[in-house]
C-alpha cells in the first residue's frame, strides 16, 4: 500500500467525517463527535487554566519546564480531567447517536432498499433506467441514507404517475411533475439567451405523437387488440427515447415526448428517426384480412423554449399546444410524417404572441416561426 494511496484513503475518510449528518458509518460519526468534544474541552480547559493561573498569581502562557510546581500540577490535573471528560462525553454522544439515529436509520435504509426493489420491479426496464440517467430526474448517488430515501421516493412515488396499458408515465405526471422541471429548465435557459450553441450543449424539445387511424384499428379488431397496440407503441417509444427524456401517454392514442438532445443532433433527424422506427416496429400481426401491416404515426414538435430570447414568454402548456398543432398539420398532410417549428423572430407584442400560440399558420404567415417538414 503506497503512501499516496493512504493519503487518498485518509482524505476520503475525513471528507466523510465532515459530511455532517450525512455519515455513512458510525466510525465517521464517532470521529466527528470526538473531534468536536476535544476542541470544545481544549478551549474550556485553556480558559480554566488561565483563570486559575491568574488567581494563583502566575503567568498563563509560559514554557512547561519554567512553570512553578503548583501551576504544573494544575495543568496536569486539568489535562487529565479534560481527557477523561472528553472520553466519557464523546462515548455518551456516540452511544446516543447510534441508539437514536444510526441504528434506526440503518433499519430504515434496509427496509427502503427492499421496497425500492419491489417498486422498481413494477416498472419496465426502460423506465427504471430513468431514475439515475434521465436529464429531468435529479437523484444524488453519493450513497448516504438521505439519497436512499430520495431514490425510493423517486421510484415509488412515480407509481401514481404510471400508465399500466402503455408502461409510460401518465398525463398527471406531466402536469404535476414534469411541467415544474421544464419551468426550471426554462429559467436556467435565460442565462444562455443569445449565446451560440456549442458542441454537446443541451437542447430540449417537446414531441407530440398520434397513432394514425387508431379508431379504425379498434373498430376492426376490438379495443382489447387496441390495448396491445398501445402497449407496443409505449415500449417502442421508451426504447427510442431511452435516457434522453420522458415518454408520457397524453391520452387516448396520443403520446408526448420530452427529450434532451445534444447539439449538433437535430430535432428534424430525431423526428424522422422516431417516425421510421415507429413504422418498422409497430405492426398489426397475425393471420387474416387487414393483418400483418405496419402502424404509422403523425408527429409534431417544438423546441423548448421556442423563443430563446424570451424563454418565459410562452408557457409549458402553450409549447404543448404548439406541438399539438404541428402534429395535426402532419395528419392533414397525409399522415406518417412530421412537422416541426423553428423560431424566426419574436412577435412584437403580447397579442401577436398569443395569436402565434393559437395558430402556427398565423405565426408562419407573419414570419414569427417557420414550419419544417421532411
Amino acid at each position: 500500500m503506497t503512501f499516496s494511496y493512504k493519503v487518498r484513503k485518509f482524505t476520503k475518510f475525513m471528507q466523510g467525517v465532515f459530511a455532517i449528518c450525512r455519515w455513512k458509518t458510525l466510525k465517521e460519526a464517532a470521529t466527528f463527535i470526538y473531534l468536536c468534544a476535544t476542541v470544545f474541552l481544549f478551549v474550556v480547559g485553556l480558559f480554566l487554566f488561565s483563570f486559575l493561573s491568574f488567581i494563583m498569581g502566575y503567568e498563563s502562557f509560559v514554557p512547561i519546564h519554567k512553570m512553578p510546581r503548583d501551576q504544573g500540577l494544575v495543568l496536569l490535573t486539568i489535562s487529565l480531567g479534560m481527557l477523561l471528560i472528553d472520553f466519557l462525553m464523546g462515548t455518551f454522544f456516540v452511544w446516543l447517536y447510534d441508539r437514536m439515529i444510526m441504528a434506526p436509520t440503518e433499519n430504515i435504509i434496509k427496509e427502503i432498499s427492499e421496497k425500492t426493489e419491489k417498486a422498481a420491479a413494477a416498472f419496465p426496464a426502460e423506465m427504471r433506467q430513468l431514475v439515475e440517467e434521465n436529464p429531468f430526474i435529479k437523484v444524488s448517488t453519493t450513497g448516504t441514507w438521505v439519497d436512499s430515501i430520495d431514490k425510493y421516493i423517486t421510484i415509488a412515488g412515480n407509481e401514481k404517475y404510471y400508465d399500466e396499458t402503455t408502461g409510460c408515465f401518465n398525463r398527471k405526471y406531466f402536469q404535476q411533475v414534469l411541467s415544474q422541471m421544464l419551468k426550471t429548465e426554462m429559467l436556467c435557459d435565460m442565462n444562455n439567451a443569445g449565446t451560440m450553441k456549442t458542441y454537446g450543449s443541451s437542447e430540449y424539445a417537446i414531441f407530440m405523437i398520434d397513432i394514425d387511424h387508431f379508431k379504425r384499428i379498434n373498430d376492426e379488431f376490438g379495443h382489447q387488440y387496441g390495448d396491445v397496440i398501445l402497449a407496443l407503441v409505449g415500449k417502442t417509444l421508451r426504447k427510442i427515447v431511452a435516457n434522453k427524456g420522458v415518454v408520457v401517454r397524453n391520452g387516448g392514442e396520443e403520446f408526448l415526448l420530452v427529450v434532451c438532445l445534444n447539439y449538433p443532433e437535430s430535432m428534424e433527424s430525431y423526428a424522422e428517426n422516431v417516425r421510421a422506427v415507429f413504422e418498422k416496429n409497430v405492426r398489426i400481426t397475425g393471420q387474416g384480412a387487414g393483418k400483418n401491416r405496419p402502424v404509422t404515426c403523425s408527429i409534431g414538435y417544438t423546441p423548448f423554449p421556442l423563443l430563446r430570447n424570451n424563454p418565459t414568454g410562452i408557457s409549458v402548456s402553450d409549447h404543448v399546444k404548439i406541438a399539438d398543432q404541428a402534429m395535426y398539420l402532419s395528419k392533414t398532410c397525409g399522415r406518417n410524417t412530421w412537422r416541426g417549428i423553428e423560431a424566426v423572430r419574436p412577435p412584437y407584442s403580447e397579442d401577436e404572441l398569443q395569436k402565434m400560440v393559437e395558430s402556427i399558420l398565423y405565426g408562419e404567415e407573419e414570419r414569427y416561426i417557420r414550419i419544417l417538414c421532411p
